[in-house]
């Protein structure tokens, strides 16, 4: 019998992620955004949300420095070998810095969180752990040669794709955290007047859109897998996608309900004047 490689199970797990994707897409346009303001759940198993939040949060950039550092198990030797200023050491930073903020300054910022469900954080858990091994292991091991070279080398050899999805990565990063902190200077303010902590958002996209946070962090991962060129990062835009916009179609019409006469109906959900 062949001897299953590990490229055969990075494969195999890669489809797979790709199918639940859209299982999951399916699963939120039925039940909805499963935290935040979208859910009020407090039984037995809910558990402090800001706690839940770092430490499902924190999984992915753990198991990506894992994946990356992981010797080979097939292959050449010097495949796991390059510059430490290579393309794809750039790469892991990138998704370092995303990771910090979301998982340690954005959460501890917040005034409050609400609590959350233990299964929701677990399979938060499951699907970091599987997402963070499959971009770590094709950086470490599965990445063509050239990304071992010297960033520069290769911004040189890809220039268009490496400035546009530098700039992408940048502007939705920085639109996420502007984003973020306006909805969290607006929480903290209407918690001192009302007995929700929910008001209708101001500013920036929010002028067109409902959810300007999901569409700037679909950029930032449009701009990560265009630098790239990874199966495992193209697969995560797919799943951030999936994941966002039956999210995001929730929490407008909660808007919408929650805010009826006073919430703007020009506005979309998502993607500014198209959804």
């Amino acid at each position: 019998m062949e001897a299953v490689s590990e490229r055969n199970v990075f494969d195999f797990i890669l489809q797979g992620f790709q199918i639940v994707s859209l299982v999951i897409a399916g699963a939120l346009l039925v039940v909805g955004s499963p935290y935040g303001s979208q859910t009020s759940y407090n039984g037995r198993l809910a558990i402090n949300g800001r706690t839940a939040w770092i430490l499902m949060e924190l999984v992915s950039p753990a198991m990506l420095i894992c994946a990356y550092f992981a010797p080979a198990t097939s292959g050449p030797a010097e495949h796991t070998s390059s510059s430490l200023l290579s393309a794809r050491n750039a790469l892991v930073a990138l998704w370092l810095a995303h990771y910090t903020y979301r998982a340690i300054i954005y959460p501890l910022r917040q005034t409050s969180r609400k609590r959350m469900h233990v299964g929701i954080m677990l399979s938060a858990v499951l699907f970091n752990s599987v997402n963070g091994y499959l971009n770590g292991r094709w950086l470490s091991v599965f990445a063509p040669a050239e990304h071992r070279q010297h960033v520069s080398t290769y911004a040189v050899m890809h220039q268009s794709r490496v400035y546009l999805g530098l700039v992408l990565f940048v502007v939705g990063m920085c639109g996420n955290i502007y984003h973020d902190n306006i909805l969290s200077t607006l929480r903290r303010k209407s918690s001192q007047h009302a007995k929700h902590s929910y008001a209708v958002p101001h500013g920036g996209l929010f002028t067109v859109v409902s959810c300007p946070h999901f569409f700037c962090e679909i950029v930032e991962w449009l701009g990560f897998a265009v630098l790239s060129g990874s199966p495992a990062a193209w697969t995560f835009l797919l799943n951030v996608v999936c994941n966002l916009l039956p999210r995001a179609f929730f929490i407008h019409k909660w808007y919408h309900v929650t805010f009826a006469h006073s919430y703007p109906q020009n506005r979309k959900a998502v993607i500014p004047y198209l959804l």
